[in-house]
């Protein structure tokens, strides 16, 4: 096996007190035979058979343990490549439990979502994460690279992005800048591959973009008052050009991603001006558009048609699903938990949904009661509400079906990065509750329990620490990690409806 693939000594107190092995997230269908296989590499053997997919998906897989070895059948070298993340969870002091497993997951989006604008988070950091993504099959890491605080992802054609966008940060506007070199993301999105993780990248139009606007302030359309630059000019040729070179140098960095998600969220928070720009009122006649939302939606679908000629779907916050994009190649990410007529419109609209609702998969809201900083609107995102989710019990009863509709891809957790200043508050409220989200996303409904998962959890968690990770123990409430002193003025406004402050 691989050396990142760890195998953890800490399993063995679980197995000899427990008949279900401490895997996370727990199999489809695991049969515990009698006996035990101290096994070497050389006694794991791995077929691949395409013969297989009707039965096991693109992911999933066959694993058999005798104490003469194991045997792996999948039909991909994705659903060998999670076998093998099982075996290594049940493998302790040289000594592997007989099973029969036979497992795959229930969505095919499996994802976790990190904001690195507003705080900016290290290569080394990525790939530790995506390392712990991987353990715990988890195959999607979105990555919001840019926004208000700060553009994080090199363009050649244009360097300022990085060099005056990437100054600063949500702490200090006038931090140095820091920004992900193109040779690096290469590195980053080759590391995940191996995993069988794809990275999807957001790059934020037309709104939240004030990170790119204060480099090249000839594409600003604009804002408020507080936010005086957060959009692009939509009726500029010269923008669209701009955006679309940015793109193409996106989509080259990332040639397998499969979709480009380009936010297209709260839009309105700085489209005051749009009105009083000359490009846009010639853009509103020309197209024969009402006003600044009829705007919005004709660039929504302008830049949503030129990702999907790069041959990329269109990926983006649920307020591009009344746009008119293609159905079919378009993703729409369903984050608003408090308006679920836009999770319906999508889905009967033809578009497929990435399920990400601020309640209960915001990583950013409080994960316990007594904790000070991070969201709270409406309540916050405890350890068992996550587990449960998107079970009946965390949806409207309107929305209950919905979980499990065909064009439904998947669940995916995300972390914004007001509040993150350091790894470890980052990964404070990443742990343990990316490992509910893990088996919420891959264990069928059936065989989900919270308590047992507790148990397994609590096998997990020291070895968590071991491998230099800090998370948060729900069992012992271990101490809040913040990097201020308190909460933040708009971060603990109850009734607030906003996803991400800018």
């Amino acid at each position: 096996m691989k050396p990142w693939i760890a195998v953890s000594l800490t399993l063995a107190a679980a197995l000899t007190t427990s008949a279900a092995p401490a895997i996370i997230p727990y199999p489809a269908d695991l049969q515990l035979l009698d006996g035990s296989a101290a096994l070497t590499p050389e006694q794991i053997k791995a077929s691949i058979n395409p013969e297989v997919l009707p039965t096991l998906g693109a992911e999933g897989y066959q694993l058999v343990v005798i104490p003469s070895g194991a045997s792996i059948i999948a039909a991909t070298e994705a659903g060998a490549f999670y076998a093998r993340q099982t075996l290594a969870q049940l493998t302790s002091a040289g000594q592997t439990p007989c099973v029969n497993i036979t497992d795959k997951p229930r969505y095919a989006w499996r994802g976790y979502m990190l904001d690195v604008s507003r705080h900016f988070a290290p290569v080394a950091e990525i790939k530790a994460l995506l390392d712990e993504l991987a353990r715990y099959k988890l195959n999607r890491f979105h990555w919001h690279l840019t926004d208000d605080e700060g553009w994080r992802i090199e363009i050649k054609k244009y360097p300022l992005l990085t060099t005056v966008g990437g100054l600063g940060n949500k702490s200090d506007p006038k931090a140095a800048a820091q920004f992900y070199t193109q040779a690096e993301i290469r590195d980053l999105v080759a590391y995940a591959a191996a995993r069988h993780i794809t990275i999807v990248p957001e790059i934020d139009m037309p709104g939240h973009a004030s990170g790119a606007t204060r480099a090249y302030p000839a594409h600003a359309g604009g804002g408020s008052e507080r936010l005086p630059n957060f959009t692009f000019n939509p009726g500029k040729p010269e923008t669209l050009h701009f955006l679309q070179d940015i793109l193409r140098e996106v989509q080259a960095l990332f040639p397998d991603c499969g979709v480009i998600h380009y936010g297209g969220d709260e839009v309105h928070f700085g489209w005051g001006k749009w009105d009083s720009l000359p490009e846009v009122a010639a853009l509103k006649q020309k197209e024969n558009l009402a006003d600044k939302q009829a705007v919005e939606k004709w660039f929504n679908r302008t830049m949503g048609a030129f990702i999907n000629t790069l041959g990329c779907d269109v990926g983006g916050w649920d307020e591009i699903g009344n746009a008119g994009l293609a159905p079919d190649r378009t993703v729409i990410f369903w984050w608003r938990h408090d308006k679920p007529a836009q999770l319906q419109q999508a889905l009967q609209g033809g578009y497929k949904v990435v399920l990400c609702p601020r309640h209960p998969c915001y990583f950013d809201f409080l994960q316990n009661p007594a904790h000070k900083v991070g969201r709270r609107w409406h309540g916050i995102n405890e350890l068992p509400r996550v587990y449960a989710f998107p079970d009946a019990s965390t949806l409207p009863a309107d929305l209950a079906a919905s979980v499990n509709h065909p064009r439904v891809l998947g669940l995916q957790a995300c972390l914004w990065g007001e509040t993150t200043a350091t790894r470890a508050r980052r990964e404070f409220l990443t742990y343990p509750r990316l490992l509910a989200l893990a088996e919420a996303a891959w264990t069928p409904a059936a065989q989900k329990n919270y308590d047992d998962f507790a148990a397994r959890l609590k096998i997990h968690l020291p070895q968590l620490k071991q491998r230099g990770l800090t998370a948060y123990d729900p069992f012992a409430n271990t101490a809040e990690i913040v990097d201020q002193p308190g909460p933040t003025t708009y971060l603990d406004q109850p009734g607030a409806k906003k996803k991400k402050a800018p």
